[in-house]
């Protein structure tokens, strides 16, 4: 390879980088402003739904179809040249089946007259078209054109924000329509990743793709649901030891962190997609990996400085009275996400080179280190403690990161490849230009 060809690898390595970047803004501002704006628009009861709608779909799509679509296309760009309608056919099949057990827990709950049956039945019922929306972005970072998720985002952004002041002006918003404004936007993007990449035929919703690169896609449902855990589990037992105000200040502190995890996770997936497509030597994989980490420390960095500058009065415009409960664990916040971003792109680095196994096992390690100590922090110091606990647990995973990732390099074990070849594909495959 030429020094041109290098040079001119750089920079669009560094365009691709702050375009996948600007899409995880988009994706990131479009979620919290359907959060905070159903804050003020919906009962306190029905908020409380709403955030389990949410979750429901946060689970679904990030536990299910990013882990088992998505990452694994990205880390077989050749999947996204030849083959997108087969990636797209699995992701509606798992998703027609998510959605029929929402449609299902829908529709015994709407017999029991609660209030969330309706909506579950229309989180169900866009389910397919949500997952589309989700795989259409890996898509386009997988064929190193994220331009196409950033007009995906972009629309679901857009359509969002039209629905969410056009619905007031003719009915009361609703439970029910505050997740048709959501959900339903998001379909619409979702529909227009057929535009870019073309219809699945017949034969292209099934599993085959799927079966074809099971080796890795199991492996990365296990490490995705790791992260899940911690959530699920720690909120559990962290109430139970400390109490509900422990829980609540702990989200908070949670959304404070946004920002910064927002940029980490653009650049190390920007990072991973280079790396698995340009299937880069060891000086090419730091390389991606350095530039990820750099920016991440950076954002860190400035992150950690406006958290001392926030006013009270717009701490408590977007948390309301929870600000105050996480006031005192500003500077633990602060040394997270510098933490964080010490070991970025590491993750994706591996995912990258297809070493699977290895993040899968730091990724389980990592969720008993992180509950471990989210419980032992709050039963000695209640959300402080708590945070602190998180801390320790998150900085010896950072370690075994590091870990992981000089093993390898020394190992000389280079790109892992042990998933079959893609099959030759029909022209027909190709995705709309």
């Amino acid at each position: 390879m030429t020094a041109e060809e290098v040079g001119g690898g750089a920079a669009g390595a560094r365009r691709r980088m702050s375009a996948v970047t600007i899409d995880n803004i988009i994706f990131s501002v479009s979620s919290l402003v359907v959060f905070i704006w159903s804050a003020h628009v919906l009962e306190p009861v029905d908020f409380g739904r709403f955030a389990l709608v949410l979750l429901v779909f946060v689970f679904v799509q990030g536990s299910l179809v990013r882990s088992l679509v998505s990452w694994t296309v990205m880390v077989h760009p050749e999947d996204a040249d030849t083959r997108p309608r087969a990636v797209l056919g699995s992701a509606l099949l798992l998703a027609l089946g998510a959605g029929a057990l929402c449609l299902a827990a829908g529709g015994l709950l709407l017999l029991g007259d609660s209030g969330l049956g309706a909506s579950l039945l229309v989180v169900g019922a866009l389910m397919p078209l949500l997952a589309v929306q989700e795989v259409g972005r890996f898509l386009s970072f997988a064929q190193a054109k994220p331009s196409r998720a950033i007009v995906i985002d972009v629309m679901w952004l857009l359509l969002t924000v039209v629905a969410l002041v056009l619905i007031p002006l003719v009915h009361e918003m609703t439970l029910l329509w505050m997740v048709l404004a959501w959900g339903g936007t998001g379909a619409l993007a979702g529909a227009w990743v057929f535009v870019q990449q073309g219809v699945p035929r017949g034969h292209d919703i099934s599993l085959t793709w799927l079966k074809e690169r099971w080796n890795f896609s199991w492996r990365s449902l296990v490490a995705a649901s790791s992260s899940a855990t911690v959530a699920l589990i720690g909120a559990g037992l962290v109430a139970v030891v400390s109490g509900p105000l422990a829980v609540a200040a702990v989200r908070a502190a949670l959304l404070l962190e946004r920002p910064s995890t927002t940029i980490q996770m653009a650049v190390a997936t920007s990072a991973g997609a280079d790396i698995a497509r340009e299937r880069s030597d060891n000086a090419g994989l730091l390389a991606h990996q350095r530039r990820a980490m750099l920016v991440s420390l950076v954002v860190a960095g400035l992150n950690f400085g406006v958290l001392f500058l926030i006013p009270d009065a717009l701490g408590e415009l977007v948390l309301g009275d929870v600000w105050h409960l996480v006031t005192p664990l500003l500077l633990i916040i602060g040394l997270r996400v510098v933490a964080m971003a010490a070991q970025s792109g590491v993750r994706a680095a591996l995912m990258g080179r297809r070493q699977i196994s290895q993040v899968m096992k730091i990724d389980i390690v990592g969720t008993v280190l992180s509950i471990v100590g989210f419980v032992i922090g709050a039963y000695l110091g209640d959300a402080e403690g708590a945070y602190w606990g998180s801390l320790v647990g998150l900085t010896l995973t950072v370690a075994g990161w590091w870990w992981a990732l000089v093993a390898h390099l020394r190992s000389g074990e280079g790109f892992a490849d042990p998933e079959p070849a893609a099959p030759a594909s029909d022209p027909a495959d190709r995705p709309v230009s």
